[in-house]
């Protein structure tokens, strides 16, 4: 037998002279319950792969968009409700959709009012945590609650008020000395002073409206 040598002038019209080609192929990617944001989605062989070199994986990573109520830390859920002045004295009942489609009636005991800013727990009811057994564990949801006071009463509803709730504590100053100064308290809307620049103080006043409450 006799060989011969063949020269081919030009480049793979295929691969064009780089010994590969580029593939587009769909995947089914599959979004585990508890993914966080940054999660990665490994497939394995299904990267970069030139010839004589082992294929590279092909990874998806998650971008988790924000949502409109609930605000997740880990495996615990966080939303605000609002709530009137006599839901938080007098008892409240509410309900929230959860992710999953279901609707939760949450109702609080009627001895217990809630204060401007508290937090109460609904457990179980936040993320499911990633575990190796068969059984499912979840997170909590917590719920932040903001009363709404009325903007005026009046002069009969504040009476009757009075006359329901515990007395307010005595004043025990003598109106009538010298140096006893009456004075009214003002709305304030968060605007500062508009005689701010000549105060001789350097220091940073912190008067913006919105003062986080303290959690309870």
């Amino acid at each position: 037998k006799q060989w011969y040598q063949r020269r081919v002038r030009g480049n793979c019209p295929t691969c064009h002279g780089q010994g590969a080609v580029v593939e587009k192929r769909q995947l089914d990617v599959r979004i585990p319950r508890d993914c966080r944001k940054r999660h990665e989605l490994v497939f394995d062989g299904l990267g970069h792969h030139l010839p004589g070199e082992e294929a590279g994986d092909a990874v998806v990573v998650l971008c988790v968009q924000d949502h409109p109520v609930f605000t997740r830390r880990g495996a615990h859920l966080f939303l605000e409700k609002d709530i009137t002045l006599t839901e938080a004295l007098c008892g409240v009942a509410l309900t929230v959709d959860t992710l999953d489609g279901r609707k939760l009636l949450v109702r609080n005991n009627v001895s217990a009012m809630i204060r401007p800013c508290s937090i109460r727990v609904v457990e179980s009811e936040g993320m499911p945590l990633h575990a190796s057994t068969q059984h499912l564990t979840y997170g909590n949801m917590y719920i932040k609650f903001n009363v709404k006071f009325p903007e005026s009463l009046e002069k009969e509803t504040c009476e009757e008020l009075k006359s329901l709730m515990p007395a307010p504590s005595p004043v025990t100053i003598d109106r009538t000395r010298e140096d006893v100064e009456e004075v009214q308290l003002s709305h304030y809307d968060g605007s500062e002073s508009r005689n701010a620049q000549d105060s001789d103080s350097d220091d940073d006043y912190n008067l913006q409206p919105g003062i986080q409450c303290v959690h309870q």
